[in-house]
């Protein structure tokens, strides 16, 4: 159940980061070499305005949230502030939880440290176990006075799209529909799409998906044994920083975030080979391929592809991950060769 706020925290006056960060987020942006759209320009105005709590920015894949936060993150004036993503919070909390055995706001408390603001960045939730620990997160942030900005691809209302688990995130709903200034970037064009210019782009985007249909490789004739989170992997190669293996050994197995973030920590790039055509993959595999990609266009870090098919077939399969549009927005700014 939602807990009623603190006496103390409950309040209606501004948050004081708040009010220093507005003009300096409002300069900065001012000052900076890109040109916004109308809508882009209506959240600047939003997010430049003085909160009593913090902002829930939101809106359709390649609109520039993630640019708009980290600019009002790097303008807040205050060393004592932290970026979080989605996949890499939970994951520190779950190991947290377990290896401490006590209450997850204590956990909470111990991850947030002496933070006096916070970015958390691609908020989405799916997981109802997640769903607990993020309501949990929230009412700690608010309560401690932490200033907030969430971006996110859903409207707060359609958070938990899975109508089995809607209900119990109905708390943390009316949480940021009553405590956060939530900021629509509407509808508009993708700009990931729009990079037109490959000699400009590293990390994640510098990465290729190969059309190979010819390239489907059966079992490995002398695979690279890895042990990742204490789970046997076969790679078909490691050397020299970057990683390399199948679709069926990283997606059809059953691997999750906390593996994916650890093979991302342990290389600085990694190689898909043999990924089938997408629309007939089944669902577990499309959702561990879409958290691999997540977990990589995060950290910016190159990922190569060798498939049979073009990403947006992903489209088709018979359940498409909930997050399909982000996925392939990502994977967008790749360039596609074959």
């Amino acid at each position: 159940m939602f807990r009623p706020l603190h006496r103390g925290v409950s309040r209606s006056r501004p948050n004081q980061l708040a009010v220093l960060t507005g003009p300096r987020f409002r300069h900065a942006a001012e000052a900076s070499a890109l040109t916004f759209d109308p809508a882009q320009t209506a959240a600047i105005a939003a997010l430049a305005g003085p909160v009593a709590y913090g902002h829930y920015l939101f809106g359709d894949v390649g609109r520039g949230k993630t640019m708009l936060s980290e600019l009002y993150y790097d303008t807040v004036p205050t060393t004592h502030k932290r970026r979080f993503h989605f996949h890499s919070y939970f994951r520190d909390l779950q190991s947290e939880v377990v290896a401490t055995r006590q209450p997850v706001e204590k956990s909470i408390t111990r991850i947030i440290g002496n933070a006096r603001a916070v970015l958390f960045d691609e908020f989405h939730v799916h997981d109802v176990a997640d769903a607990v620990y993020l309501t949990k997160t929230l009412q700690s942030l608010i309560e401690r006075n932490i200033l907030v900005l969430t971006t996110s691809n859903y409207a707060p209302a359609d958070l938990m799209p899975n109508p089995l688990y809607h209900d119990r995130f109905l708390p943390a709903i009316n949480m940021i529909e009553s405590r956060l200034d939530v900021v629509s970037l509407a509808q508009g064009p993708d700009y990931r799409q729009m990079i037109v210019d490959p000699t400009r782009l590293s990390g994640f985007s510098a990465g290729r998906w190969t059309l190979d249909p010819t390239r489907v490789p059966g079992g490995l004739r002398s695979p690279v044994e890895l042990t990742v989170n204490a789970l046997p992997v076969r790679a078909v190669a490691a050397k020299d920083e970057v990683v390399t293996f199948t679709f069926a050994e990283l997606c059809e197995r059953p691997l999750g975030v906390r593996e994916y973030l650890r093979i991302a920590e342990n290389y600085s790039a990694i190689c898909v080979l043999a990924v089938p055509d997408l629309a007939e993959a089944d669902r577990d595999p499309l959702l561990r391929f879409s958290n691999m990609v997540d977990v990589f266009y995060d950290r910016n870090q190159r990922i190569d592809i060798q498939a049979i098919a073009v990403p947006a077939r992903m489209l088709q399969a018979k359940e498409p991950p909930y997050d399909a549009a982000r996925t392939l927005s990502r994977l967008s700014t790749l360039s596609t060769t074959g």
